[in-house]
């Protein structure tokens, strides 16, 4: 697959049929969708203030799409479709394009500091990854292959946004998963495909997608009417949307809140009310194998998961190195040390990321995956550590969080005067040193940041789980053999039943 681009004059004067702009976007989620926040349905997603400025963020990165300096970043040169496609349509073949991939998933990140954890490139991944596995299912299903192959022909020709649908809804954990009331499931089949009735949770920023992908994981013993992998389109009839409480607010401004006030990540309850999924849409329905195949469908998602939380870490070190030198603290040799721990947890992120690249394999469907191991080792490092990142960030500041002033304040001329003249920093003054604390207390403090650490911790798995599979993924072969050959360990084994004697 190309990923040549056009020269700068034929970008500039050409459309792709293949790509939407940012209200084209806007203008797809004007579908009679229902959605619900705190009792009131909300008709249109776009103008609502809960949902608008998610909205416009990824409306900005379609738009990116068009601008000449972005290009080459959100966009590649498709030779089966003969024109640009969006790069989160594109699917890895080869290192290069993972690569490729990052660097959209870097300057979709960076558009919010990494807070939103279902990036318009995220959705299609999950799409990728159940062409990974086909190879899995494909003799007990053998139409499997070519329907999801459509799929991603079909979102990347229409430069959909999509978002996963995996996890459960939270109930009675003493029962069984299979006696889960939420459980999503089919209730009817027909010519047309299956009707499906139940839910599912933290569907993240599904309300303001196109499609949704739908998967039955980890999760033993379940009645096959509930074990599918399938695709919806989350305007369908049936589908209610029950959006979670806010936890930033749209009068936020960008010098008192600069991560805040770009919005959130509004995740919502899914709620599927006999809502018909045509069979071209349902790639695997009643096979009851898939549900161990959670690690090997995910591996692509769980990349971009870490890929995404690597990107972040850099916000955190760059932040540890601006507040240190304002407050002119960045040669206690203490301080020096908490910055340098900020620093190697970043480049501990990047290099699990880069390992993983570099020793990724290729499916039989011509996928190309990177190496389950590094990605899982660090997902887990990156969650387990990353509440005591966010703590040295917050002892680097000192008082400079808890004595915050707002705008209001600041344009107070006896306010203002006072905070340059009292509060001044290194090189700065106190209202510049005010507004990098704001930035701060977004990143690590607020309502929204605690809610994004949650969101991470137990982001496709917590870490109990993840170290689980840690455990599975790890190779010790090689290395055990080195060691019996050197203790000649071999020759002293015993039988189960000597042992017993």
């Amino acid at each position: 697959m190309s990923v040549t681009a056009l020269d700068n004059e034929d970008r500039q004067s050409h459309k792709s049929p293949f790509l939407r702009t940012g209200e084209e976007y806007r203008q797809g989620l004007r579908d009679n969708r229902r959605v619900i926040y705190q009792g009131e349905e909300i008709r249109d997603v776009t103008t609502h203030p809960l949902f608008k400025r998610s909205v416009d963020r990824w409306a900005g990165i379609f738009d990116a799409q068009f601008d000449p300096a972005t290009v080459d970043v959100t966009t590649y040169f498709d030779e089966k479709l003969g024109d640009r496609a969006s790069t989160a349509w594109l699917v890895p073949e080869s290192k290069a394009h993972l690569a490729q991939r990052r660097h959209l998933l870097e300057y979709s990140s960076d558009q919010t500091f990494g807070v939103y954890g279902r990036m318009p490139d995220y959705g299609p991944t999950l799409a990728m990854g159940f062409l990974s596995g086909m190879h899995l299912i494909e003799e007990a299903e053998p139409d499997a292959p070519a329907k999801i192959k459509e799929f991603i022909d079909f979102g990347r020709e229409n430069n959909l946004l999509s978002t996963d649908l995996i996890a459960d809804a939270q109930s009675d954990r003493s029962r069984s998963p299979g006696e889960n009331p939420g459980r999503l499931r089919c209730v009817k089949e027909t010519e047309e495909g299956i009707v499906v009735y139940g839910t599912k949770p933290v569907a993240s920023s599904a309300s303001m997608g196109d499609w949704g992908g739908i998967a039955t994981l980890l999760s033993p013993d379940m009645d096959p009417d509930t074990v599918m992998w399938a695709y919806v389109k989350m305007g369908s009839p049936g589908i209610t949307f029950v959006a979670r409480e806010q936890v930033t607010s749209a009068s936020d401004t960008a010098e008192d809140h600069p991560i805040n006030h770009l919005g959130e990540e509004i995740d919502a309850l899914i709620v599927f009310d006999n809502v018909l999924i045509p069979w071209e849409h349902v790639f695997s329905f009643r096979n009851k194998s898939t549900l161990a195949y959670y690690l090997e469908v995910c591996v692509l998602p769980h990349w971009a998961i870490l890929a995404r939380m690597a990107r972040r870490a850099r916000y955190f070190a760059a932040a540890a190195k601006m507040v240190t030198e304002i407050l002119g603290t960045d040669k206690i040799p203490p301080v020096r040390a908490q910055v340098a721990e900020i620093y190697a947890y970043s480049t501990a992120l990047e290099s699990f990321i880069l390992a993983a690249e570099d020793k990724g394999e290729h499916t039989p469907h011509g996928i190309f995956l990177p190496d389950r191991t590094n990605i899982t080792a660090g997902r887990l490092y990156a969650i387990t550590q990353l509440p005591v990142i966010m703590q040295h960030l917050r002892e680097l500041c000192g008082q400079g969080l808890v004595s915050r002033f707002t705008k209001a304040d600041l344009e107070r001329e006896d306010v203002g005067a006072w905070i340059d003249e009292f509060m001044p920093g290194h090189n700065i003054t106190g209202r510049g040193k005010n507004r990098l604390m704001n930035f701060i207390w977004d990143l690590t403090c607020s309502a929204h940041a605690a809610r994004v650490t949650l969101f991470e911790n137990v982001n496709s798995t917590p870490p109990p789980i993840v170290r689980q599979q840690v455990y599975q993924s790890y190779d010790t072969s090689e290395a055990e053999k080195l060691i019996r050959d050197a203790t000649e360990l071999d020759q002293y084994r015993t039988t189960v039943a000597e042992a017993a004697e």
